[in-house]
């Protein structure tokens, strides 16, 4: 497997990991905030 498409394949996992991460930390602020 070439450098570069492993690279690639790791940039696009670790860009989904964070959009799914500040998805959870979006959605917990705002049940923190209608609990509250």
């Amino acid at each position: 497997m070439a450098v570069g498409e492993t690279a690639r394949r790791l940039a696009w996992f670790v860009a989904i990991w964070l959009a799914s991460v500040a998805a959870l930390a979006v959605v917990a602020y705002g049940l923190r905030l209608v609990i509250n």
